[in-house]
């Protein structure tokens, strides 16, 4: 049988499950494990449901089944690029960038409470993810369907004559520091200028394009509110500076003992963005420098490493486990590969620099 028959007949089954037994499919696995920890995030305190209590943050259970949807997106997108022929080469990847800093920066908009519900729960882990794969993949489908300046001008036109709609009717009521319009027009004209003066108007000029346009909206909400509200302390730089000397030692180990896998530009960046998830995350729980901050962790595994050992279990976990990643997936096919690579960054340079911002302007 297909795998897609497969998949609509367990569908099928899971949406029959739930009319019949919604106290057990949907109070106890949907509810319990999904949809109430978002709620509990957005409200900040723990919420219950017929009699469910749940805390925000994730389980075991969540993340594995959060992890099996990873790598089927991941198996998707690789039979697409294989089909149509794109490349996932370092360009392409670099090209992700912005759709990164936008996933870390709206998510400490989130935090700060700027957000009123429930534009919030769009930008709640996981729902985020799945927001930001939305706008990820409406990008990927210009960039093959639509090429030229012309038609990405009229596109930007048709975005901001759309944004203005929206701000008019009801933005600025759950966001109290929205993009205004004519700042979102100049991120649109940023965004454009970056298509235009890009020599291949292909798939990553394009993901490029778009990213850059989330991530100066998101930039501009946050920087608006740290301007009135945030108190910084860069005493955190301590992580990115430590990450990096990590990733730094990592290449200078592979020039000297000729390791390619550790003198490739993909994988020290992958080196570095997991190192920043786990050396800032370590400064800022463990908090061996004994600063006047209280953060936790959501997870479950590196909520355990933080617990013993003085902490320093989890930034050497997240190090072995890149490592180890790098040097697994390294015969596969270069497109696989660098696809995995990709995703495989995103989760830690995101929340990495989620991390970071949220303790340097400290909310």
């Amino acid at each position: 049988m297909k795998p897609r028959y497969v998949a609509v007949a367990a569908l099928i089954a899971f949406g029959i499950a739930l009319i019949l037994f919604p106290q057990v499919v949907y109070d106890r696995f949907i509810w319990k494990y999904f949809v109430g920890p978002i709620v509990a995030d957005a409200a900040g305190h723990e919420v219950s449901y017929h009699g469910i209590v749940v805390h925000e943050g994730y389980t075991i259970l969540s993340e594995l089944v959060y992890g099996a949807f990873l790598v089927l997106f991941i198996y998707l997108l690789y039979r697409l690029f294989e089909k149509y022929g794109i490349r996932a080469d370092m360009r392409f990847v670099v090209s992700t960038l912005p759709f990164i800093v936008y996933g870390a920066v709206s998510r400490v908009v989130e935090d700060a409470g700027i957000l009123a519900e429930p534009l919030s729960y769009l930008f709640i882990s996981p729902v985020i993810y799945i927001q930001i794969g939305i706008l990820f993949a409406l990008a990927l489908v210009y960039g093959m369907r639509v090429r030229g300046s012309t038609a990405f001008g009229y596109t930007m036109l048709a975005n901001n004559i759309a944004y203005l709609i929206v701000y008019m009717i009801f933005l600025p009521d759950y966001c109290s520091h929205s993009v205004h319009p004519l700042a979102f027009a100049l991120f649109s004209l940023v965004a454009f200028a970056l298509y235009h003066r890009s020599r291949e108007k292909d798939i990553s000029t394009s993901i490029a394009s778009f990213g850059m346009l989330a991530m100066l909206s998101s930039l501009y909400v946050l920087t608006s509110f740290s301007l009135e509200h945030a108190h910084f302390d860069a005493r955190i730089l301590v992580g990115p500076a430590a990450a990096a000397a990590i990733a730094a030692g990592a290449y200078a180990a592979g020039r000297f003992f000729r390791m390619g896998l550790l003198t490739e530009r993909l994988n020290v960046l992958l080196i570095f963005g997991h190192m920043l998830d786990g050396m800032t995350t370590y400064f800022a729980v463990v908090n061996p420098l004994h600063w006047s901050i209280t953060y936790g962790e959501k997870h479950p595994l590196p909520d355990v490493l933080m617990k013993h050992a003085y902490g320093i279990g989890y930034p050497l976990l997240k190090l072995f486990v890149i490592l180890g990643v790098i040097y697994v997936i390294d015969d596969l096919k270069e497109n696989l590969k660098n696809i995995i690579k990709f995703f495989v960054l995103f989760l830690g340079l995101s929340p990495g620099l989620r991390d970071l911002l949220r303790i340097m302007i400290g909310v």
